[in-house]
């Protein structure tokens, strides 16, 4: 995670250099053609392949269901790609190791999303100010066949690093609390809280004066389509879903994350019109490595394990939404 710079160190000439090259890549999403909305039902499909009647059903994921929805991406991500891995096939888990990789998974999807389904007192301290949700796509039987997630994020040209929601929220009330310690910023502390608290007018006025190098955007995660509905155009239809919150929330545009050893999902992407921004030789992706052994004592253990990856970072500009909200 990219450590917040304070507001008074700038980057030396050769990095302000590259970020501003940065800065003007991401500006110019702005000229990218308007993204087009991802058709709903069976001929929303990539390919020639169709969807059977009746068309696709997106829901929200809630406290009620969210074990439901890691028990699916276990399967259609983990064990079925092993998170996008290019080579080794299948995963092949124990029925131990698979209970605590999903409980794992639950666990994670409540800390990132929990706050889509929280209210008011059940909020947690700092929860819920930068909005995350979690999609679930289910198939004619009411099956679960494919999910996504979406996050406000910052994108930091400086440190070419995306800023999930939780890291975004973090260095957001770092610059805040930088302003108390001045009392000629009094008043605009005070402006600017009201402003983070209420969001009145969004995320990217705020971002804009306390971050001005960084972005607001949606950060796109968490998809994946269940390998009996993978090219039916069940991704496109979960990322259209992304796009119209983007826009509901505000936000100029969507990024993500995917590595470059990624062929089908960078082709996936770069079909709906998601463009390269940063890149990074240094970056970590995630798998899963088995356990010798997994007991009970195992299980506070985690079976996802860090490994060295290239990683692009892909953004595309929102379609505007007049007169409609979620």
């Amino acid at each position: 995670r990219a450590s917040p710079l304070p507001p008074s160190r700038q980057p030396p000439p050769r990095l302000r250099f590259s970020a501003m090259c940065m800065a003007a890549t991401l500006a110019s999403l702005a000229l990218l053609p308007r993204s087009t909305r991802v058709p709903s039902g069976p001929r929303a499909a990539s390919a020639g392949a169709s969807l059977a009647a009746p068309a696709i059903a997106v829901e929200a994921v809630s406290e009620s269901s969210v074990e439901e929805a890691a028990v699916f991406f276990v399967e259609a991500f983990w064990v079925s790609t092993n998170g996008g891995a290019c080579s080794g096939g299948a995963l092949r888990l124990s029925r131990k190791e698979r209970r605590l990789l999903e409980a794992q998974m639950a666990d994670d999807f409540r800390t990132r999303y929990g706050c889509s389904w929280r209210v008011g007192s059940q909020l947690r301290q700092g929860e819920g100010l930068l909005p995350s949700r979690l999609l679930l796509a289910r198939g004619d039987a009411g099956e679960v066949i494919g999910c996504v997630g979406i996050e406000a994020a910052l994108l930091d040209p400086i440190a070419r690093r995306v800023l999930p929601a939780r890291s975004a929220e973090a260095r957001l009330q770092t610059e805040l609390a930088a302003l108390t310690l001045h009392p000629s910023e009094q008043a605009r502390w005070e402006r600017l809280s009201e402003l983070y608290v209420t969001r009145q007018r969004g995320l990217r006025p705020l971002v804009s004066e306390l971050l001005p190098a960084c972005t607001a955007a949606a950060l796109l995660t968490d998809l994946a389509v269940s390998p009996a509905w993978r090219r039916c155009g069940v991704a496109r239809h979960l990322c259209g879903h992304g796009e119209r919150l983007c826009s509901d929330w505000g936000l100029p545009g969507l990024a993500l994350k995917v590595e470059e050893a990624n062929g089908a999902a960078r082709r996936l992407y770069g079909g709906l019109g998601y463009e390269e921004v940063f890149r990074r030789d240094d970056e970590m992706a995630t798998r899963v490595a088995r356990l010798p052994a997994v007991t009970r004592a195992d299980t506070a253990r985690t079976l996802l394990r860090n490994v060295p990856s290239s990683v692009l970072t892909l953004a595309k500009r929102a379609e505007e939404r007049k007169n409609e909200r979620e």
